[in-house]
Formats: C-alpha cells, sequence, structure tokens
C-alpha cells in the first residue's frame, strides 16, 4: 500500500521525467490550448484553442431542447427562450484557467477537468414562462383588494382566490441542469396550490389603517363658525396604494385635502365692496353716496392649513386649524360735481354735457356741466296715455331726417314723414323736431320729446352720441 501511495503521488513529477527535455514543448503547445483530460459538460476539448471551444459550447448550446410537459399537452422550447443563456465566454475562461499554472500542465495527463457550462439566468423570462404556463394549464391566483365605493365612507376588502400555479423546481431544475449539461431535457411541469401575492390578511390589516386614518377628526374654524372634514371626503383622501404587486401603507392625497381648505376659506372670504359717491368739484365735500364701501377680510395661512392638514390626517393625529385673516381696505368710485350742478338733476362732472328734460314744466335744457348752454326750451312731452318714460339714459343714435311709425293710444297707426334732427336715447324715445306744431310746452306727443326745429337742429349737432339724458318730474 505504501508503493502504490508513492507511485500515485510521483505521477506527474515522473511523467516530467519521461518526457525529459520534450517538457519546455509540450508546455509550449497546450499554452494556448485546453489541457489534456479538459471537457466541457461532458464532451473533450482537449488540444483546442479558445476560439474552437468557444465555437464548440456555442453550438450545443444552441442545439439544447426542453420538452415542457404540461398537462395534456408539451411543447419544445430553446434555453433561450426559457431564459437560460449558456455564458460561453466565462464557461471558456474556467477551461483555461488551469493554463495560469504550470503544475497544471503535468497533472492535466493523469486527471480529467470536466467544466459545466456556465449559466445565466433571466429572471424576468423565467417568470414570464412560469405565467404563460399558468395560463394555459393553471389558474391564476387572484388577489384581495382593498376598495373604496365611490360617496362611501369606509374601505372594504374583497378576499383573495387561491389558484394554482407551477412547481418551480420542476421547471427550473432541469432547464437549469439542461443548460448546465448542454444536454436537451423533458420538464414535467407539476401544478401547487398558488398563493395570492397579496391576501386577504394583508388586505384587512391595510383597510384597518385607512379607514383609521378617515376617522381622524379634521377641524377648521373661522371666528365663531367650524369646518368639519366628513368622513366621506376624507375617505376620498385616503389612497391605498399597489406597489410592485403589494399592497403599501395608506397614504393622503395633501393635493385634495388643501383644496378642501381652500374652498372652505373662500367661503368666510368677504369681499371688499367699492363705494360710489358724488364730491363737489370746487370744496371735496362728499355730496351723495350712491353705494356705501365696505371693507373685506380674506384668509392667509390657507395653504399652512392644507399642510398641516395633510399631515395630522396621515399621522392618525385629531387636526384643529384656526384661519387667520386679513383686512382688504375698500375702495371708493368718487364722481367730482362741476359747481353749479350740485343740486341739478344729473351731478356732472366739469365740462360733461348732458340733457335735462324736466316733464314737470315741459321744458328741455342742454348743460355743460352746471352751466345751460341751451334752454331751456319749452316741450311737447308724452301724453298721459303715452306718457315719457323717466330715468337715466344716453343718446345711442341720431339721424338727420326719419320717418317715424307707431301706434296712436287708440290702437290706430300712424306715419310721420321727414321728422328732422332724431336723436333716440333710450328704445322708440327720442328727441326730435315737430315742424307741425306752433307751440310747445304742454303733454301731447307719442312719448318723445317734441323741440322747435331750430333748437331740435341746435341739440342734434351739439350732443354726440352718449350723451347722457335725463327724464325726470
Amino acid at each position: 500500500m505504501k508503493k502504490s501511495t508513492r507511485l500515485m503521488i510521483a505521477g506527474p513529477v515522473a511523467a516530467l521525467l519521461v518526457l525529459g527535455g520534450g517538457a519546455g514543448a509540450y508546455a509550449a503547445h497546450y499554452q494556448d490550448r485546453a489541457l489534456p483530460g479538459s471537457e466541457v459538460a461532458g464532451v473533450s476539448v482537449s488540444g483546442l484553442t479558445r476560439a474552437e471551444v468557444a465555437s464548440a459550447v456555442r453550438q450545443r448550446a444552441q442545439q439544447v431542447e426542453v420538452t415542457i410537459a404540461a398537462g395534456d399537452g408539451s411543447r419544445k422550447a430553446t434555453l433561450s427562450e426559457l431564459g437560460y443563456t449558456v455564458d460561453v465566454d466565462a464557461t471558456v475562461d474556467k477551461i483555461f484557467a488551469p493554463n495560469a499554472q504550470w503544475t497544471n500542465y503535468a497533472s492535466a495527463l493523469v486527471s480529467e477537468h470536466d467544466q459545466p457550462a456556465v449559466v445565466v439566468v433571466d429572471a424576468k423570462a423565467v417568470d414570464k414562462t412560469i405565467a404563460d404556463l399558468v395560463a394555459t394549464a393553471g389558474t391564476k391566483a387572484v388577489d384581495a383588494r382593498v376598495d373604496l365605493t365611490e360617496g362611501s365612507d369606509k374601505f372594504t376588502v374583497t378576499p383573495d382566490v387561491a389558484g394554482t400555479t407551477v412547481d418551480r423546481a420542476s421547471f427550473q431544475d432541469v432547464a437549469q441542469k439542461a443548460a448546465r449539461t448542454l444536454s436537451s431535457a423533458t420538464a414535467t411541469i407539476k401544478f401547487v396550490t398558488g398563493e395570492a401575492a397579496i391576501t386577504t390578511a394583508e388586505a384587512e390589516a391595510v383597510a384597518t389603517k385607512a379607514n383609521a386614518l378617515v376617522a381622524t377628526p379634521l377641524t377648521v374654524a373661522a371666528g365663531e363658525k367650524t369646518f368639519a372634514a366628513t368622513d366621506v371626503e376624507k375617505a376620498a383622501w385616503v389612497k391605498v396604494p399597489v406597489v410592485d404587486g403589494a399592497l403599501g401603507e395608506p397614504t393622503v392625497d395633501a393635493a385634495s385635502v388643501a383644496a378642501w381648505v381652500s374652498a372652505k376659506a373662500d367661503e368666510v372670504k368677504v369681499a371688499a365692496r367699492t363705494g360710489n359717491r358724488t364730491l363737489s368739484a370746487s370744496t371735496g365735500e362728499v355730496l351723495r353716496v350712491t353705494t356705501e364701501a365696505r371693507d373685506g377680510s380674506e384668509v392667509v395661512n390657507a395653504a399652512a392649513i392644507g399642510e398641516a392638514a395633510a399631515a395630522g390626517l396621515l399621522a392618525g393625529t385629531a387636526y384643529n386649524g384656526v384661519f387667520e385673516s386679513k383686512a382688504i381696505a375698500a375702495t371708493w368710485n368718487e364722481r367730482r360735481v362741476a359747481t353749479g350742478a350740485e343740486n341739478l338733476a344729473y351731478p356732472a362732472a366739469d365740462g360733461e354735457k348732458w340733457v335735462d328734460v324736466n316733464l314737470s314744466n315741459h321744458t328741455m335744457t342742454a348743460y355743460e356741466g352746471g352751466r345751460a348752454v341751451i334752454g331751456p326750451v319749452s316741450m311737447v312731452n308724452g301724453a298721459p296715455a303715452t306718457p315719457t318714460v323717466t330715468g337715466t339714459f344716453a343718446i345711442y343714435t341720431k339721424y338727420a331726417s326719419q320717418t317715424m311709425r307707431g301706434q296712436n293710444a287708440d290702437g290706430s297707426n300712424y306715419v310721420a314723414e321727414n321728422v328732422p334732427w332724431v336723436a333716440y336715447f333710450t328704445g322708440g324715445y327720442a328727441l326730435h323736431g315737430a315742424p307741425w306744431r306752433d307751440s310747445f310746452g304742454y303733454t301731447g306727443s307719442h312719448g318723445c320729446i317734441n323741440l322747435p326745429v331750430a333748437t331740435a337742429k341746435q341739440v342734434f349737432d351739439w350732443a354726440p352720441i352718449g350723451t347722457v339724458v335725463v327724464s325726470h318730474y
């Protein structure tokens, strides 16, 4: 036994001694070739160059097929189709790794070096293959869900449903071995109970957390008024994310909370009201207030409250915010009345053109500010059955001559041709000349203001479109 042991230990050295001077030639020959005894997955590659080994490995890998038998059917697939790739370069590197040590040149003469193929696995491709198998021969598990019905204030759980899925070992072990041994094989797929990725228990735990957030009080006060978010509103703000197929922790939509707070801030906002008043142009004294001015207010911390409210809700901590407001000073629209117009029917500005139609004394007067520039002139205004309209108006169109048509008080029609110097101030009411009248200063028209022709032309030429006409008693 001792002699045999010595011979085994001394074998490589004896081989080199036998080679003698040929040892150098042997080492030189195999420096760039696979050493004797080198095999890839049981097939000798001894004496082949790196390129030759790579070519042989690549060719064998391309020829490997895995027959997948599932249920009543089967199909063949290449390694790459299943997500397994033979790393040719890495495999060749392992075959030639012994070449780096000179002692390996001697041991190679009396030993074998069988190197399995180096395999790279594409996990996504493998998962797809398994998913395809489940789709064709198994039943997919249904995940539990956490749902919120629109308008509801409570998250509910839909339980998971178990399915059947591939026993991964029945597929992966066979495919892995086929790739490492570069040998075709058959994988008889086994199916096992497939648990849902999201279980009922997981969903119930998340739903409980979400409903706890919904139950968290959230109020905002403004003076004596308090706004409280309803559970329905809060439930709409709480979100249950699904991240990479798993339920995440409930979150809060901060933008929706901020929008709710902003809406409540708008409800307590008081818009400043602009006042309207008339002042004396000469003294600045307030002569008349048409509309009282009113200060307003607006909330200044709505954004901060929105952020704090969302943070409090997410933390499950009751939140009670208080709106802070700032005053908004009211402004005035001021009209300065010309001197002399303070007590007239219209508070005209200095130099402003306007027409005063006094229905009580049947006169028309044209003013510039508080100064009369035409009249007072006697006129004929509407008869009792067809009275002249009262109010403040403005001339909107003019005609040098026009045929007027209308109805008398008794319903009969009238036609007045060639009516001169017509200036309409509202609807069918106009200032115009009345050449058919010999006198003025009474009621009797169909509602228009009848003027002597010369006066009507004077007003027509003087008053542009937009000139104010005040008709009053």
